[in-house]
């Protein structure tokens, strides 16, 4: 009865400990021409940016565009937006967004990362990834820093970037 007893608590501490299989997000894909552009070679270095502020336009931008890869976009909630600029005239952005997955549960904070032009009329962001689970999540993370973007803390949000999709 003992062993039973072990073992039933052995499953249900198995069980919590498992992740969730179904992300907040729907898999991301590059929009064309995006797609077509062939892999840079390997050991190619990302060129870290300078950190700049995204004025209110470019902030909507990448709500929106986070939003389209949503499954429940209504529930989606923004953290920190962090972005940095390029030589080359394209600003990295990354962040965090949350929300409900197909079974309605709040999967938390998955980092996102993606990139537009610096000068264009209207701002348009480029999805490259989301990543609520490895290894997404530590490719996202990896790709943030390599350019030029330092994490801040868990959970922390900046005034003006939380948002949702109502």
């Amino acid at each position: 009865m003992r062993g039973h007893l072990l073992l039933a608590i052995c499953a249900m501490v198995a069980a919590c400990a498992q992740k969730p299989v179904d992300p907040s997000y729907k898999a991301v894909s590059l929009p064309e021409p995006y797609r077509d552009y062939p892999e840079p070679p390997p050991g190619t270095a990302l060129e870290a940016g300078v950190p700049v502020k995204l004025d209110v336009r470019q902030q909507e931008a990448v709500v929106a565009s986070v939003l389209k890869w949503m499954k429940d976009p209504r529930t989606a909630s923004f953290g920190e937006l962090k972005a940095v600029k390029n030589k080359r005239g394209w600003i990295t952005v990354c962040g965090g967004v949350n929300g409900r997955n197909s079974a309605g549960v709040l999967i938390g904070m998955a980092p996102f990362i993606g990139a537009m032009p610096e000068k264009t009329t209207t701002p348009e962001f480029i999805v490259v990834e989301i990543g609520a689970f490895n290894p997404e999540r530590a490719d996202v993370e990896t790709l943030c820093q390599e350019s030029g973007i330092v994490p801040g803390p868990p959970g922390s949000k900046a005034s003006g970037s939380k948002a949702s999709g109502s």
